[in-house]
């Protein structure tokens, strides 16, 4: 009887272990275009005291092994098409322009919080940029054609937008402007509870300075608001520092960045950049950690309050 009771326990257990809500299954998988869309789970946020980064950290810091297991082990850049990214627990941030100088930045910060990260560039996955690159899916789409990518915003929490380019006027007011103007409106139909938008400090220069450039991200900036009147933020940071990865070569932008800062932040820097012109040698820069830090607390916390975040806001609030 003490047998027949044992075997009978065993095969209890065994039988428990083999039911899907108790196995798990290790190997990883590229993530396809054509999957369902992501499903944003139900998340009670703590009482927090920290700052909005931090706590933008406490809120996705998910357990290591779950984030782990979400993400993949294998680059892979997908081209758009008509089907949501596939379906997974963790909430999904959309980037735009991931691949970049800050856009890449934004993405590591938001797969350090636990977050699955997706990025809608031209160019798919950037060759360089270390082992984060597998961890992101990478979606090769033209911006000006919403149709291929809108998808992927289903069941985002939220969208960050690091467009922008420079050169003629009107190519720059098309790729800081048109471009993210589509985004958010795209964004705001979908459903996206939140926008961020890295735009750019005010210098108060002549209005012919890279007119293109300025009035792009201005009226971008509008776009952000009307489409997201309570939970659109506009980034604006100054000249922003860190290494820089052109190609295979990396290049030390925080060589000028931070000693500059150092030397500014003996000067009312914050009274002496508003002078005209003048004031445009005199704006401190900011890290490119710090904008990135910020860009994820505005896309996915409802504690950074909407509407234009300035240059003394980043570096008070996220540079460390």
């Amino acid at each position: 009887m003490a047998e027949g009771l044992r075997h009978a326990s065993r095969q209890l257990v065994k039988g428990w272990a083999e039911t899907p809500s108790c196995s798990y299954n290790h190997s990883r998988r590229a993530i396809s275009a054509q999957q369902r869309p992501v499903s944003t789970p139900s998340i009670a946020a703590p009482v927090l005291q920290a700052s909005p980064g931090q706590q933008t950290a406490q809120r996705w810091a998910w357990p290591s092994a779950w984030s782990q297991s979400v993400r993949r082990n294998t680059t892979q850049t997908v081209e758009a098409g008509p089907e949501g990214p596939s379906s997974s627990a963790v909430p999904a941030l959309v980037v735009f322009g991931g691949n970049g100088f800050v856009g890449s930045r934004v993405c590591q910060e938001a797969l350090k919080t636990g977050l699955a990260v997706i990025s809608i560039n031209r160019s798919g996955a950037p060759t360089q940029g270390g082992s984060w690159v597998n961890d992101v899916q990478w979606v090769k789409a033209d911006v000006f054609s919403p149709e291929s990518w809108k998808p992927q915003l289903q069941g985002a929490i939220g969208v960050v937008s690091c467009l922008g380019a420079f050169g003629s006027n009107e190519f720059m007011y098309k790729m800081c402007g048109e471009s993210n103007i589509s985004v958010f409106t795209e964004a705001a139909k979908a459903g996206v509870p939140r926008a961020a938008f890295i735009s750019v400090h005010d210098y108060n220069v002549p209005s012919w300075v890279l007119s293109g450039y300025f009035q792009g991200k201005r009226s971008a900036e509008q776009a952000l608001i009307q489409s997201f009147p309570e939970a659109g933020v506009a980034i604006r940071p100054s000249f922003v520092h860190g290494s820089r990865q052109v190609g295979s070569v990396s290049i030390p932008l925080s060589a000028v960045g931070v000693p500059l800062d150092r030397v500014l932040g003996l000067l009312p820097a914050k009274n002496l950049a508003s002078w005209p012109v003048l004031g445009l040698g005199l704006t401190p820069p900011v890290s490119v950690n710090a904008v990135a830090k910020a860009a994820v607390a505005a896309a996915t916390d409802p504690a950074v309050p909407p509407g234009v975040m300035d240059l003394w806001t980043i570096k008070e609030g996220y540079e460390t």
